[in-house]
């Protein structure tokens, strides 16, 4: 992969070829012509007016189609770097030929410049290093020493374009106040820029382990609770059933979380229990295969298998309402773990009408007369889980109101009473 001056020394070796080229001794050589990297406007200077040369100008940079798509992902899920981004580019040029009209010298410098690309279609190692020893000494070109474009792991390659009069007459009407001069384009690639950014380096390894299992991973079918169709909580118990899924030591990865299997666990069905550890939110569910306990190495066992994923949804619940004095306390399960903020909402369940108002600590926003809701911020990174939250009592109007959370998208499921929504509820002013 080459730097950020990769662009600069592709430009700086084409100008060493076609100079090499139009230089020395050969038939209808153009006498004092030279070559330059110039805006195509800048061509009929007064400083060049009366000159004969080659201009070589880049004026258009795109994506290589061919290495867009096999750059891999430079992060991970956590935003690490796992390996320095590369841009793959293609460089379009304008190549220009001028000079003496009546003596075709713009025609012959054409043709120079057109066989030395076809001898040297491919900069490799060699020509960038003379180019860069070439013009490196010079102040305005210095900078080609810190280049590495000979080191990149695929030469770039030189090919004329095919551009039609259409295509001449809309470049060249960027310059507006240019005539049009003889031009021919050229396209060079791949060009492969690498990112400063500092990947992160992994370990080596510090031991080697051969595992013996049966064949093929395990593979989850379906996923239910027991009872069949209950909501998943805290506490529920859910039902894994698949192949092949009982291995030494056997776990259940929820989300976040990994828990052990029940005892009555078999190859086809394993079961087990959701503690308040898991968050609220829908998480993937899979099936974890360890290396037997006691296996030499690190105190951890190392997973040897895992199988598919299936989704589940862990819905938070209101545990109880306490009334205060100044505030109203919701306990939830699971609690909010760190970056998981909650929406509390309050339902009337009689026929008052009232007005919420505005808290300092949370905020009120009332949708309906006979809806209030609450947003709880998130819990801030590294701070213990957050297992109850405190509802202004002056926001919230006297009444009978039915207490439910939202967690990541997931609402709590309120309990029927005789039929109806009914719990979990609060009574305002308590009786």
């Amino acid at each position: 992969m080459s730097n950020s001056l990769a662009i600069a020394a592709v430009t700086s070796t084409l100008r060493y070829v076609l100079d090499t080229a139009i230089g020395g001794t050969h038939p209808g050589s153009v006498g004092g012509a030279q070559v330059t990297t110039l805006r195509p406007d800048r061509i009929i200077g007064d400083d060049l007016a009366h000159a004969s040369g080659v201009n070589l100008f880049l004026y258009l940079v795109t994506p290589n189609a061919t290495w867009r798509g096999r750059d891999l992902p430079s992060r991970g899920d956590d935003g690490t770097v796992l390996r320095s981004p590369v841009t793959a580019l293609d460089l379009h040029y304008l190549i220009t030929c001028y000079g003496q009209d009546s003596a075709l010298e713009g025609q012959r410098l054409l043709g120079r410049a057109l066989d030395a690309l076809a001898v040297t279609p491919v900069l490799g190692p060699d020509v960038v290093a003379a180019a860069v020893q070439e013009y490196g000494a010079a102040d305005e070109t210095a900078f080609l020493k810190d280049a590495d474009l000979a080191d990149q792991i695929e030469s770039v390659r030189m090919s004329p374009a095919t551009m039609s009069v259409d295509d001449l007459s809309k470049v060249w009407s960027v310059f507006p106040q240019s005539p049009y001069l003889l031009s021919v384009g050229y396209t060079a690639g791949v060009v492969l820029l690498t990112g400063d950014a500092t990947a992160r380096r992994a370990l080596p390894v510090s031991r080697r382990a051969i595992s013996v299992a049966p064949a093929g991973a395990p593979r989850l079918f379906s996923l239910d609770t027991a009872p069949p169709g209950a909501v998943v909580r805290a506490g529920s118990v859910l039902s894994l059933r698949g192949e092949r899924l009982l291995g030494a030591t056997t776990q259940v990865r929820i989300g976040p979380v990994r828990l052990p299997v029940r005892p009555d666990a078999t190859p086809t069905t394993v079961t087990v229990s959701l503690d308040a550890g898991v968050p609220a939110g829908l998480h993937p569910v899979q099936v974890l295969q360890l290396e037997p306990a006691g296996a030499p190495g690190p105190s951890s066992p190392r997973i040897v298998a895992t199988s598919n994923r299936l989704p589940v949804t862990v819905r938070p619940t209101v545990v109880r309402v306490t009334v205060g004095t100044a505030d109203l306390l919701v306990v939830l399960d699971p609690p909010l773990f760190a970056g998981q903020g909650a929406t509390v909402s309050l339902t009337r369940l009689d026929s008052a009408a009232t007005t919420a108002t505005t808290a300092t600590s949370v905020t009120s926003v009332t949708s309906a007369p006979d809806e209030l809701s609450f947003a709880v911020p998130p819990v801030r990174r590294g701070a213990p889980p957050l297992t109850s939250v405190d509802l202004p009592r002056r926001a919230i109007p006297d009444g009978r109101w039915l207490v439910r959370v939202r967690v990541d998208g997931v609402e709590s499921v309120p309990e029927l009473v005789d039929g109806v929504y009914q719990a979990p509820a609060v009574t305002l002013p308590v009786p």
